[in-house]
């Protein structure tokens, strides 16, 4: 990757620091909350199996993509578990893979509402590749000529409130802010820095066939400003969506999936209508399966009932 401006882009400055790193982004987070919050493990009325690819500023050259594996069931007794496999281009020169294990617990506030919190252990190799950069300073001592590579264990939590038609909860990502031990950069701001989002959604049923969503996502962080994900979507029998978001500054979305038997599919079109000049285009793809377990393993309000597409669309 020979191209500075992606270097600066993500980072903010010629002078390299951790401080600027973020959570992987994904428009599709209405599809897979559970990514955005380990709370969300052991929610559903059985086993909900995922993967994503995401390709940013199509059409540039060493554009950031993310490819994501992801899995979560209900356990016995009101308790969930989770896995997250994944593999983060950053822009070529900075790129990130990990896993992360979750366990999560329910509890049930009434017939149709419960609180479930959750925790994740994450392993996280974080590499910066500095042999194949074009730079305006060559000799600027804070970007390592060699390629660099560590390891860190960090911790991400959650909660959320839940129901039938809504949620609402937050989580925080990089609890101990590891430090990632790449020379040329201060000690106190080699580390992953905190993030934290605020999320909810509701879902209003127009009428027996048609159902719509409406969701936001709050990220924040000590070292960014906040940013808003907001999103809707028509939901026609539980079966075909078309929906709209919208990030200020950022992205205008565009979205739409189906669900098949037990498979779902989604992809979401991000335009650009912020600063951002490297690329007016974003695609996000989705493909998910979804595994009913018998009734002694559902932890979700409703469990009762037999899970019906309508029922596993909101999460």
């Amino acid at each position: 990757m020979k191209n500075a401006w992606i270097f600066l882009v993500l980072f903010g400055a010629t002078s390299w620091t951790a401080n600027a790193q973020q959570q992987l982004r994904r428009s599709q987070y209405v599809t897979n909350t559970y990514l955005a919050n380990p709370a969300v493990a052991g929610t559903e009325p059985g086993m909900v199996l995922s993967s994503t690819f995401r390709h940013q500023w199509a059409g540039f050259e060493g554009a950031p993509s993310t490819m994501l594996l992801s899995g979560h069931q209900a356990l016995p007794n009101g308790l969930g578990a989770g896995v997250i496999l994944y593999k983060d281009d950053m822009g070529g020169a900075i790129h990130q893979t990990g896993i992360e294990l979750t366990g999560a617990y329910s509890i049930l506030l009434n017939n149709q509402d419960a609180v479930s919190f959750g925790l994740s252990m994450k392993g996280n190799q974080f590499v910066f590749d500095g042999t194949d950069l074009e730079v305006y300073q060559p000799n600027d001592p804070s970007l390592p000529g060699t390629m660099e590579s560590t390891f860190g264990v960090d911790f991400n939590a959650g909660m959320m409130v839940y129901g039938k038609d809504y949620y609402f909860g937050m989580s925080v990502f990089n609890l101990l802010q590891e430090k990632l031990n790449v020379a040329g950069v201060d000690d106190d701001q080699n580390r992953l820095v905190r993030h934290y989002h605020f999320m909810g959604s509701y879902l209003y049923n127009v009428s027996k066939l048609v159902a719509v969503q409406s969701s936001a996502l709050l990220r924040m962080t000590d070292a960014t400003s906040a940013q808003l994900d907001l999103n809707m979507r028509a939901i026609v029998n539980g079966t075909v969506w078309a929906g709209m978001g919208f990030r200020p500054q950022d992205a205008f979305v565009l979205s739409t999936g189906v669900n098949y038997g037990a498979f779902t599919l989604g992809y979401n079109y991000d335009i650009t209508v912020g600063e951002n000049m490297l690329s007016a285009h974003s695609h996000e793809l989705s493909f998910g399966y979804f595994l009913p377990v018998r009734s002694a393993f559902r932890s979700r309000p409703g469990s009762g009932r037999k899970a019906r597409a309508t029922d596993r669309i909101l999460k």
